[in-house]
């Protein structure tokens, strides 16, 4: 989060300096590696947030031109009936 608000710091003309013993995004921030997804938050409190993250995501790889940013279709598995049954539909 903290590269996030730095950059976003920087689109209004703010400096900043991240400070992280272990570097600069090392590990699930810096690679998406929350898997943002765009609907696996529907119909819950978080879903108007999930799906702005989404697309601000998309919108910073465009701007910056990353070539690395890939969308990916994914699907969530339920392990028994008792966890279907409680996935919102």
């Amino acid at each position: 989060i903290g590269t996030s608000i730095a950059y976003q710091l920087s689109l209004k003309g703010v400096t900043s300096t991240l400070i992280d013993p272990k570097g600069i995004a090392p590990a699930a921030s810096g690679k998406a590696g929350g898997f943002l997804a765009l609907d696996w938050n529907d119909k819950t409190k978080t879903e108007q947030l999930s799906r702005v993250s989404f697309e601000m995501h998309q919108e910073l790889a465009r701007t910056l031109g990353l070539e690395s940013y890939r969308r990916l279709s994914c699907h969530a598995v339920a392990l028994d009936e008792e966890e279907v049954m409680r996935k919102p539909s």
